[in-house]
């Protein structure tokens, strides 16, 4: 009998022992676990970055990032590569229910800054973001979702400085890893909305296979109501003129299968007054602005849009982003940053031409 207790006694002390070691393990695990992510941010070629705060929910197999910062070691302290407030990276239990393994990403106030001035084709390689991607999520993601993020795209190569921002952007991802099967080379769909500078609203909408080496994807967008004079910055710095009032519209499509890049980009502007003598004399360039705002882009090809009689120049888009000397998401940019310049150009250009010069 006394042996059978001290039995139990010795059960019981290692049962609590046990109990204890993981309390004391799970207390532990959030710092474990950010030293972990911090390290792998760090690894990152180029880059430095560092989180806050881990929480760990072991039941619904997730951990929450807080307070993300990643960024080039040449960024400028205002504009760091990317910063997030809260990141949810949890199973996808619904994966599980048709055999699959996958993992799901909410993502809360993210910021990301493109610096125009910096060679994209310098960037990390896609297996160094891959590698750090799969160490912070070792399961192959299926949905994401994005809230309330911001993107912006800046240029202090330019005279003036120029940044372009899109605001309150809503993303939702699915079928990334598709779990669904549905059969269709182009398996997954993401949607897309935001708020751009000059009060734009923005739309869009892809099918997409992320599985791919360079994904292919079927994309349709829309930025509709910009107050153009938001767009000053940008206009002086790379068409060469600036505006007193107008709204912008613009409608695409984008198709890019095996590396070749498709599509258009038609931009319709409206209430357009670009030229104003007595404030353009005084600026720099005095007079000769003025000639040169009047006389600029008029010999653009247009289109004529019959429901609305509105002049609407369609600029198309056609590239090959399977560089070898630069990446694909380098040349990616540089044929969408091209087209879109392009194609305000011409827009303006036959705006003043439709308008005998923009005296509105």
């Amino acid at each position: 009998m006394k042996f059978l207790i001290k039995n139990l006694k010795r059960t019981y002390i290692i049962i609590v022992v046990i109990f204890l070691i993981l309390i004391v393990f799970r207390m532990a695990l959030p710092g474990i676990v950010k030293h972990y992510v911090n390290k792998k941010l760090n690894e990152l070629p180029g880059y430095t970055g560092h989180v806050d705060d881990i929480d760990i929910a072991l039941i619904r197999g997730a951990y929450v990032i807080k307070d993300l910062v990643l960024k080039k070691k040449t960024d400028p302290p205002k504009y760091p590569f990317l910063k997030i407030a809260h990141t949810d990276l949890s199973i996808q239990w619904g994966a599980l229910f048709k055999g699959r393994i996958a993992s799901e990403i909410t993502v809360d106030e993210p910021v990301i800054h493109i610096l125009a001035s910096e060679k994209l084709s310098k960037e990390p390689s896609k297996e160094s973001w891959t590698k750090t991607v799969k160490a912070l999520m070792p399961i192959r993601i299926n949905r994401l979702q994005i809230n309330n993020g911001k993107f912006a795209y800046v240029d202090f190569s330019k005279n003036p400085d120029v940044v372009l921002h899109i605001d309150n952007l809503q993303l939702t991802a699915t079928n990334l890893a598709n779990v669904e099967k549905v059969g269709s080379p182009l398996p997954s769909h993401v949607t897309l909305t935001g708020t751009s500078i000059g009060k734009g609203n923005l739309k869009a909408d892809m099918k997409v296979n992320v599985l791919k080496e360079i994904p292919d994807f079927d994309m349709g967008a829309q930025l509709t109501g910009v107050n153009m004079l938001a767009l000053n910055n940008f206009l002086e710095a790379n068409v060469k003129f600036d505006v007193e009032r107008g709204d912008l519209d613009i409608f695409s499509h984008l198709n890019l299968k095996g590396g070749e890049m498709n599509g258009f980009v038609k931009p319709f502007i409206k209430n357009l007054k670009v030229l104003n003598v007595k404030k353009d004399i005084k600026k720099k360039g005095g007079i000769l602005r003025v000639v040169k705002k009047a006389i600029v882009g008029l010999f653009a090809k247009a289109v004529e849009n019959h429901k609305t009689k509105k002049i609407a120049t369609v600029v198309p888009i056609h590239g090959n982003i399977n560089n070898p000397k630069t990446s694909a998401w380098a040349s990616f940019l540089g044929v969408l940053k091209n087209a879109f310049i392009q194609a305000l150009h011409e827009s303006i250009s036959n705006e003043l031409k439709s308008n005998e010069g923009g005296h509105g």
